[in-house]
């Protein structure tokens, strides 16, 4: 799996995944033009770089096919922390696909410096609920009704890993089949 930052020649990939009927049950994304998503990839971090505090999308390749994207955004280099985003077509899911992803992304996100990463994700969304457990996550809030999707309140579960427990977690999973 090849992890790169996303380039202009990406946004048409990046829209397909921001109209995704099943991430839209999860996540109240906001309807962007072309040009306006052209933009926001734009002005991300070209490299990751620990004291840069743009967003970061990063494209994901598979066996020469674009199959999804990584992020992290909120990144606070004083904090020495990011919160992070992900999305995989929907053909490539369920594959293990993200769980690579989501280890490589995290190890980089580490190893430049980082120390607390963040997740929120839908209370109903159990796919990337059991996700995040896999890597390590612990719960540390519920934030009630706090998205509005389709008109209807969702709650969003409060996700954090420190890079010490990244460790035990990589420790761990030695010997786990994915």
């Amino acid at each position: 799996m090849i992890l790169r930052p996303a380039t202009r020649d990406d946004v048409d990939f990046l829209m397909s995944l921001r109209r995704d009927v099943e991430s839209l049950r999860f996540m109240p994304l906001n309807a962007l033009s072309y040009a306006e998503l052209s933009v926001r990839v734009a002005e991300c971090a070209d490299a990751l770089k620990f004291d840069d505090s743009a967003e970061l999308i990063y494209v994901l390749e598979f066996e020469g096919c674009t199959i999804g994207m990584v992020g992290a955004r909120q990144r606070s280099a004083q904090m020495r922390y990011a919160e992070l985003t992900y999305a995989l077509l929907p053909q490539w899911r369920q594959r293990g696909l993200a769980t690579q992803a989501m280890r490589m992304w995290i190890a980089q996100l580490f190893a430049v410096g980082y120390r607390r990463l963040g997740l929120m994700i839908s209370a109903e969304n159990t796919a990337s609920l059991a996700l995040a457990n896999k890597l390590g996550f612990q719960q540390e809030g519920l934030l009630r009704e706090h998205f509005l999707i389709g008109g209807m309140p969702q709650d969003q579960v409060v996700l954090g890993l420190l890079a010490t427990e990244w460790q035990q977690t990589l420790q761990g999973s030695q010997n786990v089949p994915d």
